[in-house]
């Protein structure tokens, strides 16, 4: 299993161009006898209009059943894509805790029917947040603060270790959960890939002194240290939000960019999403409505902030989707150790780019 911080910004050029083709590449056809895995009739078939940069997705009828499923594939390169079944694994913990959460009904990654890994799902009740948001600032709100509670409530789900959830073990059911993460500490975890990133923005211009941005993390390694790894989502984005049309959340998707951490991981990336209003404000009341927020909040969300932000650089700049407001985003992650290191931070301001 190769050892990536984020699944979209670190998979190899080769999976890359092959993703901008996946649709062209998928055969429709094959769409009958995936579903026949579950027992299930395909009548009809179509793509949605979101959903994934990284996955062939189509929403099927079936027949005799009034829900639709959602088959969910791959293009087939590398490794068995293990995130497929960590997915239904963490799911099913997830919907423990009360939180609307896809249901996944099948997983097949051992390529022995098809050439690819897939998955069946329900079709969640409701339309996605992204491209179906029509209401108030104060519907808006109501599900930026439900978000936040969501948070805390699967911050109850405690893991072995840290970081990416390892495919090759598996402790025996308990109540702490049956997976166990990849890396030692929440700190070895974050600095995954960090000095490969902080390179690929040298060389291409976004920063200047990546000794002193390493830096950072060094001295917050205390305030990233957490004694209990807990679930963190990590893709809290509107896409991966289905809603009711009003302000009520009706399921969380999308699970495969999920690790064992620090919760406030979650927090601090809502910012660097795409959001029709400001989120993070509510989050956190939602969050602070059922838990409290640590010692050193603000500290380990402006690091966290920043660590997010640089994976998500790399992904821009390589996918070639790098525009202003991205940079933007950017530069807010930096300005808080701007203040503390002043020009010595020496980071070129990326709305240069």
């Amino acid at each position: 299993m190769s050892d990536i911080f984020y699944p979209v910004a670190h998979r190899s050029d080769e999976e890359i161009e092959a993703l901008k083709r996946r649709y062209e590449t998928f055969d429709e056809r094959l769409i009958p006898e995936m579903v026949k895995a579950i027992g299930l009739t395909a009548v009809s078939w179509k793509k949605p209009d979101s959903w994934s940069t990284s996955h062939v997705i189509y929403i099927v009828t079936v027949k005799g059943r009034e829900r639709q499923v959602v088959i969910r594939a791959n293009i087939g390169i590398g490794e068995p894509e293990y995130y497929m079944l960590m997915e239904k694994l963490i799911t099913d913990e997830v919907a423990t805790v009360g939180v609307p959460v896809n249901r996944i009904l099948h997983v097949d990654i051992s390529r022995s029917i098809f050439p690819f890994d897939f998955q069946i799902q329900d079709c969640l009740d409701g339309v996605d947040l992204e491209n179906n948001f029509h209401g108030t600032r104060s519907d808006y709100d109501q599900m930026s603060f439900d978000l936040g509670r969501f948070v805390a409530m699967w911050g109850d789900l405690s893991f072995e270790k840290f970081g990416r959830f390892d495919p090759t073990r598996r402790v025996p059911a308990s109540p702490a959960g049956r997976l166990v993460g990849t890396k030692q500490s929440m700190y070895e975890y974050i600095i995954v890939r960090l000095d490969e990133d902080l390179k690929f923005l040298f060389d291409a211009g976004v920063v200047k002194n990546v000794d002193r941005i390493r830096k950072l993390f060094e001295e917050h390694k205390s305030i990233i240290s957490v004694k209990i790894g807990t679930l963190v989502q990590y893709d809290l984005a509107d896409h991966n939000i289905m809603f009711d049309g009003t302000n009520v959340i009706t399921g969380i998707f999308d699970w495969e960019a999920a690790v064992i951490g620090d919760p406030i991981l979650d927090l601090a990336s809502a910012p660097t999403w795409k959001t029709f209003h400001p989120r993070e404000e509510k989050m956190i009341e939602g969050y602070k409505s059922i838990r409290d927020v640590p010692n050193f909040f603000k500290e380990k969300m402006n690091i966290y902030r920043l660590r997010t932000m640089l994976w998500k650089m790399v992904y821009a700049i390589r996918t070639e989707i790098l525009n202003e407001e991205r940079k933007r985003k950017f530069d807010t992650a930096l300005s808080p150790f701007f203040r503390e290191a002043g020009k010595a931070l020496h980071v070129r301001s990326s709305s240069k780019l």
